[in-house]
């Protein structure tokens, strides 16, 4: 019986050295657009059945998909800066200055701007 538990046991352990819990890690310099977006935006502005989206309905954020109808990518890099800045009554959405570099806002915001 402990042969068996301790046989079962290794098996977990090697499987999840050789998996890695948690998947892959995210690259702090990755400065792709859709990387960004999905690991810093999908959670609250994804809509249901998007990659990072609820199962159904919608989420906490608006959704930002044709957010460049709207604004351009300067104000949009301001707003994901620091989004008082633009905004004084924004209360949900976190300022990112400090969380992702200048190069990585500037990409997202380009790429928002870019969906029309």
């Amino acid at each position: 019986m402990f042969r068996r538990c301790l046989a079962a046991y290794l098996v977990f352990v090697s499987a999840h050295a050789l998996l890695g819990c948690g998947g892959p890690k995210a690259d702090p310099n990755e400065t792709s657009p859709q990387a960004l977006y999905d690991q810093h935006c999908a959670k609250c502005h994804a809509r249901a059945g998007q990659p990072g989206g609820p199962g159904i309905g919608g989420s906490r954020g608006p959704d930002i998909s044709k957010t460049g109808r709207e604004h351009d990518a300067k104000w949009l890099a301001d707003y994901i800066r620091n989004p008082k800045s633009v905004r004084p009554d924004a209360r949900l959405m976190p300022a990112f200055e400090g969380t992702l570099t200048e190069a990585q806002i500037q990409a997202l915001a380009e790429h928002l701007a870019a969906q029309k």
